[in-house]
């Protein structure tokens, strides 16, 4: 079954391996940043090989016999390498009839002449380069892992946080079957409905385990970028990082083969408001007000995050909003009760309400979530003072 949203890469595939059949070669180059499917490319092309009656074969160092009449692809899930390299066994893709060579790799990878690959002798190459999905495939993807199989099937506030992923495949997969382990998606009369308007922890597993397999510099970006407003040109970001802006080049095509960030208007931003939020959540909310600062000092607009999830947000009282700000200062309990001049019980009782409104069931949780809703957690001057 092709992928939702990629059925023209999939004809493609299905092309090459007509090739193949008729006693022609292939070679298949498929390119994307992180997260955007491209295993399951070449999972489903060696699939559909098998079907067809290809012999499979996997790794740069396998090859058919030549002369060999039997249709064969050979599925290497990393980019070629060039044959002469001393740390290969092998001689590296190289024309043979009734074969398909097909990769997998990273944006930015050099073009396949660059990679000692003889490229003129293959009758059909392609590279096939994979991006986000578009909405209408992004709904149809959820809806597969819901087993809803129409878009009617999902209730507006999951549509609405699914549109927050942006398209980003591995994103949304990881989205939808974390809300499913953690209950936060029920089926009702034929209708997947969003429960809370918490994001699962497997979407934050999901971009804390991208950050982690990121340069130091490119991290810094990226949360630069989350904590600040997207607008961020590379002079603000390059004085706030302490680098040049040439320093921004390498760092920058890292950040877009993360999949987080792509082009959009000729500067880098979030594939998505999803990606954004996760990533601001794994800095500490006293930096997050302190690069905030740093950002304001140096000009130019800066708006908060907006809302993340599917519903709107909260209508918050004066109170509930100065609750929040104290939260926020990490006081406890008996602190708030005498900053406000109220007792300990009527402290934790409004907080027990916020809990509730945010659908969150910790002071971390809290916090986050009121920063997704774009809820101001920042000290106010106005604030009550504590006592001397």
């Amino acid at each position: 079954m092709p992928q939702r949203g990629r059925e023209p890469e999939t004809r493609r595939v299905y092309e090459a391996l007509d090739c193949a059949c008729t006693g022609g070669n292939a070679l298949m180059h498929v390119v994307g940043p992180r997260g955007m499917g491209k295993t399951r490319m070449l999972q489903e092309a060696a699939e559909t090989a098998r079907r067809r009656g290809f012999r499979l074969l996997r790794g740069e160092t396998q090859t058919a016999a030549p002369g060999d009449p039997m249709p064969t692809l050979v599925v290497v899930d990393e980019p070629f390498h060039p044959g002469s390299s001393p740390s290969r066994g092998g001689p590296g893709p190289r024309p043979a009839s009734h074969t398909v060579w097909m990769a997998a790799s990273p944006a930015g990878t050099p073009p396949r002449r660059a990679d000692g690959i003889d490229v003129p002798p293959f009758l059909c190459t392609t590279r096939l380069v994979l991006g986000p999905l578009s909405r209408g495939a992004a709904r149809d993807l959820a809806s597969d892992l819901l087993d809803a199989r129409l878009d009617a099937r999902l209730d507006a506030p999951l549509l609405r946080l699914l549109e927050q992923v942006g398209g980003h495949p591995g994103l949304l997969i990881e989205l939808v079957r974390g809300l499913q382990e953690e209950g936060s998606v029920r089926t009702v009369s034929g209708v997947a409905q969003l429960v809370t308007s918490r994001v699962s922890e497997q979407a934050g597993f999901y971009v804390r385990d991208t950050l982690a397999g990121s340069s130091g510099l490119c991290r810094q970006l990226l949360c630069l970028m989350a904590v600040l407003d997207d607008g961020c040109g590379p002079e603000t970001l390059g004085r706030l990082l302490g680098t040049s802006t040439a320093a921004l080049i390498p760092v920058l095509e890292e950040a877009y083969a993360t999949g987080l960030l792509h082009d959009r208007g000729g500067a880098p931003a979030f594939v998505s408001l999803l990606a954004r939020c996760l990533v601001a959540e794994t800095v500490p909310q006293v930096l997050r007000t302190v690069l905030r600062s740093e950002r304001a000092a140096l000009g130019g607009p800066l708006a908060p995050l907006p809302p993340l999830d599917g519903r709107a947000g909260p209508e918050l009282d004066e109170r509930q909003r100065l609750l929040l700000r104290l939260v926020a200062e990490g006081l406890t309990n008996q602190e708030m009760a005498g900053r406000l001049r109220l007792s300990p019980h009527t402290v934790n009782y409004h907080l027990r309400k916020l809990f509730r409104t945010f659908g969150v069931g910790s002071r971390i949780d809290l916090l986050n979530a009121a920063v997704r809703a774009g809820v101001p957690v920042a000290p106010d001057p106005r604030d009550p003072d504590p006592d001397p």
